[in-house]
């Protein structure tokens, strides 16, 4: 009996263990989503973020979920575009954003964080990034171009989001709920009252958005921004 519950124990460890694919999909021939995943009390979520496709290699923005999958991230976009990652940006400090830069630090892969962000990830006793984003300038690696933009406090104090001007795409992470969450998720290190707020002057300076990525939930749905304030307006 005893061997007979070490194996169902082992058995159940792989089942549960097994992290979920990375999964990949084009908003255009630049610019892509890619959805890592993890459980919380018997539940899956996804977490949404990019990756931009420059002539002279590829910009993340925000890590795989699951450190495990780092490294098999940057060979399946080394395979699939001979190209490799030339640069990490993250939009706030929690693991499914920042997660561990000393992965990309010890490749010599330059890493982005905000001056907040980085005084997080000091206090959690975790690697910051070797550069800070510039709030507000135009980055260009190779032939793109992109803003990283922060207008206040909301699911994080530390949340920023960046902005595609050639295709009118917003990441908007975890400031922006997807249109079918049903509620905030997380909100420990929230400042609802100036969420929306914050959202509000993110409308005021892109009133006409092509596509806007939340930080979870199904992307390819329109609604995001509306379902947030919704959301909000229920707290």
């Amino acid at each position: 009996m005893k061997k007979l519950f070490s194996l169902i124990a082992l058995i159940g460890s792989f089942t549960f263990g097994q992290i979920k694919p990375i999964q990949i999909d084009p908003i255009n021939n630049n610019l892509f989503v890619y959805q890592t995943f993890n459980s919380f009390n018997g539940v899956e979520y996804n977490a949404n973020s990019m990756y931009l496709v420059t002539n002279k290699g590829i910009v993340l923005f925000d890590v795989p979920w699951q450190k495990s999958q780092y490294q098999e991230l940057n060979d399946m976009l080394q395979e699939k575009y001979n190209l490799p990652v030339i640069a990490v940006f993250a939009t706030h400090s929690h693991d499914d954003r920042a997660g561990d830069l000393s992965f990309y630090n010890d490749l010599n892969i330059p890493t982005y964080a905000t001056s907040l962000t980085n005084s997080k990830l000091k206090k959690e006793g975790k690697a910051t990034s070797t550069f800070e984003i510039e709030l507000g300038k135009i980055y260009k690696f190779g032939n793109e171009k992109f803003v990283v933009e922060y207008f206040g406090e909301g699911h994080t104090s530390d949340n920023v989001v960046v902005w595609f001007p050639k295709y009118k795409v917003l990441n908007g992470g975890c400031l922006i709920k997807g249109a079918d969450a049903v509620n905030l998720g997380y909100t420990g290190e929230a400042n609802v009252a100036e969420w929306p707020k914050t959202v509000q002057k993110l409308v005021a300076k892109h009133p006409t958005i092509k596509q806007i990525i939340p930080g979870h939930d199904n992307w390819k749905v329109t609604g995001h921004i509306e379902n947030t304030f919704k959301l909000l307006e229920k707290k």
